[in-house]
């Protein structure tokens, strides 16, 4: 195994509870079986409370006003193993899901074993000119060899939508290279497909559309989780439509061409900033990458089991107008030795 950084809350380093990925428990009755955390862009930090308004519906409201990911009245299927997309994480429903039962689920945040929360990386809404709380996370390398050159990072956040996409696409992520990770340009974008051809594996031409027209994208994308980005044969660098962006399909879907999935970039990964932990305190505020160094080891090396301390806030420029959900994902690179 590599080394694997996960980041927890300060407070309990070692207690895989303190993940700030994806948590969540039932608490009224058990709703929920099983989840995972998605790959798709759309897990929004936030906290979520999941009702069962029947036996096959559900209704989810969020604790921030602007988030999307919520509904009345949404069709699951549930019978103990059918994952069911919900934008924040996949989750599998009890075969007994009734009215009323309920559970939380959270991104970002801490979530006790009762289901309560505290905001850590879900920072919530700012006002223009103002900063957010500072909240204190820890890295932990839960893998098994040294991290080196480990960094922590604010990119550009997104997220995918439209009906049956996580049928057709496995992933959208942030670029592989740090050179180009951070280049998403904010916007709305729609993905298409043309000159579908069967396989094994499928393949799709796949174009993008900024709101000035269709423009190819990939040539012959291979619908196999074949991973396309900048640089990979069969992405069109001349255009590089997804600037900073990767992408992923799922294995053989069928014909995509009548399908438009929609892609949503925002740029407040700027007004992140980070700090490194001084004797419990925040040291410098930067708008990062900040290095990552465990205690007595050289620069940016985290041992397995290591933890480093480093401090985040949003800094929103009162230039900032009221807009759509601010996102942003938090990366933390390191190399394998």
């Amino acid at each position: 195994m590599s080394s694997e950084i996960m980041l927890r809350d300060a407070a309990a380093p070692t207690d895989p509870d303190s993940d700030l990925l994806l948590r969540w428990e039932n608490t009224v009755s058990t709703p929920i079986v099983s989840a995972s955390y998605p790959a798709n862009g759309k897990a929004v930090a936030g906290v979520y409370t999941i009702v069962g308004a029947s036996g096959t519906t559900i209704n989810i409201t969020a604790e921030d006003p602007k988030n999307e990911l919520v509904g009345t009245g949404i069709t699951v299927v549930a019978d103990d193993s059918t994952p069911n997309d919900l934008g924040f994480g996949s989750f599998v429903f009890s075969s007994s899901l009734a009215a009323g039962w309920t559970a939380k689920a959270s991104v970002g945040a801490l979530m006790a074993t009762d289901g309560s929360t505290s905001r850590r990386l879900n920072i919530g809404t700012v006002i223009a000119g103002n900063t957010s709380t500072q909240r204190k996370v820890t890295a932990v390398n839960v893998g098994t060899e040294d991290s080196a050159e480990t960094k922590v990072y604010g990119l550009p956040g997104y997220f995918v939508e439209g009906a049956g996409v996580e049928d057709y696409i496995a992933y959208i992520r942030n670029h592989s290279d740090p050179a180009r990770h951070a280049l998403a340009i904010a916007g709305d974008y729609e993905i298409s497909f043309g000159d579908h051809k069967t396989g094994p594996p499928e393949t799709n031409d796949v174009y993008i559309d900024d709101g000035g027209g269709a423009v190819k994208c990939i040539e012959d994308a291979k619908m196999d989780g074949t991973l396309y980005e900048y640089g990979v044969s069969g992405y069109i660098d001349a255009a590089d439509e997804l600037k900073g962006l990767a992408i992923a399909f799922t294995s053989d879907p069928g014909d995509p061409t009548s399908k438009t999935f929609d892609l949503h970039v925002r740029d407040s990964s700027a007004w992140l900033e980070f700090a490194p932990d001084v004797a419990g305190s925040p040291g410098t505020w930067s708008a990062g990458p900040l290095t990552l160094t465990e205690s007595g080891e050289v620069s940016g090396v985290i041992t397995p089991s290591g933890q480093v301390h480093f401090w985040v806030r949003s800094v929103v420029p009162s230039s900032a107008s009221p807009g759509d959900m601010r996102l942003h994902v938090y990366r933390v690179r390191g190399l394998t030795v």
